[in-house]
């Protein structure tokens, strides 16, 4: 498996808050953004983590423990800017835990029903589908899969039966996700 000991999450949360200090909202645009000022949260505790994996019925990949300690979801919610005749409208896209674990059960709910297509999409990037234990919504439509390999950490985007593999590694979705070079 691929080793998370490279990712430097702190680094990530250097890099994404300084972009993220003074960045531009775009009107008009549909889709949450990311509001100027925005911060993440603190990690959480190892005990907090262990918590979390009983709620959820099985043990964390490697990678996303470890990104758990360091970071938890953003400070401030995402603006979206629906229409140009309509008020923006808020909401949490980057989840934090354990606040959001019912929250974010719609999800989980959408996968497990579009579980076909799911499986065709990690078995189209080379995982094996019947080693999946869970899932964790992360942000927006993406959730983190959780496989009884704990060094696998790869990420799914799913609307409906629309589903794709976004990142092979929780690493790889980040830098995706926020559109920044690797996080070495």
């Amino acid at each position: 498996g691929v080793s998370s000991t490279n990712m430097n999450w702190q680094h990530l949360r250097n890099l994404t808050e300084s972009k993220w200090a003074n960045c531009d909202l775009y009107e008009g645009v549909c889709g949450y953004q990311i509001q100027p000022g925005t911060k993440w949260n603190s990690g959480l505790k190892d005990s907090e983590v262990d918590s979390l994996q009983e709620q959820r019925g099985f043990t964390f990949p490697t990678m996303y423990r470890e990104f758990l300690s360091e970071l938890n979801g953003f400070d401030l919610d995402c603006v979206d800017f629906n229409a140009e005749d309509e008020p923006e409208t808020y909401g949490r896209t980057c989840y934090q835990y354990p606040d959001d674990l019912e929250r974010t059960q719609w999800l989980v709910n959408e996968i497990e029903e579009n579980r076909k297509y799911v499986n065709e999409a990690l078995k189209y990037e080379g995982f094996f589908y019947e080693d999946i234990e869970g899932f964790i919504p992360l942000y927006g439509h993406r959730a983190l899969v959780v496989f009884k390999d704990k060094s696998l950490s790869p990420v799914i985007s799913i609307v409906g039966d629309d589903v794709m593999v976004y990142g092979k590694t929780l690493e790889e979705y980040w830098r995706r996700e926020l559109k920044i070079e690797k996080c070495y």
